[in-house]
């Protein structure tokens, strides 16, 4: 049923994490975009098939998840070493908590050097370009080239390296990132959400949890290399917004939290008094560090 990386399965544009909430969803301008047709093309192309699981065709994101990018991107571009910054995003990956507004994201965008400079370089320019966010691009923007990204391809980074990079050029509050709540959810509720897991998502990760033929570990060692530097939001909302697989969102939102519940007593977090909640704010400051 789930997949297991934060900001995961695709992420490509995603998580620039440089973003806000914008305006409600927009169809891309009409305006000519920074970049050429061909090139235009090929970053919705990959933009569709990495980024948009996560992030939306939208762009609008997953809160509490997966960061909007709709609506912020360009004014993130035109920052002080924005431009370097969001190839950097792509090829290294980006770990740590962020803020977003009144949202919290913390979690992990894995790197994607395996794109070329081409298609790294043209899906920075569609998502430049899309959901309204042309409008708020620099007088006179020239679209990022594959010879930028080829130059950022040989710095010696990594994702917290690019977190450094993020806070310095769009500093957030430690005070807004020091938010932090113990994860909490009841036994009854973990044993709902056990009959959920059962009935929706054992078929392909195992009765066991780890022992599933089509779909990575939802228990153990791998699982929680993946989450253990995130908040319970995000996982929930990676939960509910790619399983199950063939048919993402279909059931309520209780049970998606009682799904999530039972991963976590699964995974050695202790069951209290109090049940997880559904509003993702209080998620969001519930991190799953141990």
């Amino acid at each position: 049923m789930m997949a297991t990386k934060l900001y995961l399965g695709a992420a490509v544009g995603l998580a620039l994490a440089l973003v806000a909430f914008g305006p409600p969803p927009q169809a891309p301008s009409s305006r000519t975009t920074p970049a050429d047709t061909a090139s235009s093309a090929m970053g919705e192309e990959v933009f569709n098939a990495n980024c948009s699981a996560c992030h939306q065709k939208s762009g609008q994101g997953v809160t509490g998840a997966f960061p909007p990018l709709a609506g912020h991107v360009a004014e993130s571009f035109a920052q002080p070493a924005g431009r370097e910054y969001l190839p950097r995003v792509i090829l290294f990956g980006l770990s740590g908590k962020i803020a977003v507004k009144d949202d919290l994201y913390d979690g992990t965008m894995p790197a994607w050097p395996q794109l070329d400079d081409n298609q790294i370089a043209a899906v920075l320019n569609y998502i430049l370009s899309a959901w309204g966010n042309d409008k708020k691009l620099p007088a006179g923007f020239d679209p990022i080239k594959p010879a930028e990204v080829a130059a950022a391809r040989t710095l010696h980074m990594n994702a917290a390296g690019v977190l450094d990079q993020r806070r310095k050029m769009i500093p957030e509050t430690q005070a807004t990132l020091a938010q932090s709540d113990p994860v909490t959810f009841t036994d009854e509720q973990a044993r709902r959400g056990a009959a959920i897991y059962s009935d929706n998502c054992e078929n392909c990760h195992g009765a066991a949890l780890n022992d599933g033929e089509y779909a990575p570990p939802l228990k153990g060692p791998i699982f929680l290399r993946n989450w253990e530097s995130g908040s319970v939001a995000a996982l929930f909302g990676k939960i509910k917004s790619t399983m199950p697989f063939d048919n993402p969102g279909q059931l309520t939102e209780q049970n998606y939290v009682d799904v999530t519940a039972f991963l976590l007593s699964q995974n050695g977090y202790a069951p209290g008094e109090k049940e997880l909640p559904a509003a993702t704010q209080a998620q969001e400051k519930m991190t799953l560090k141990k």
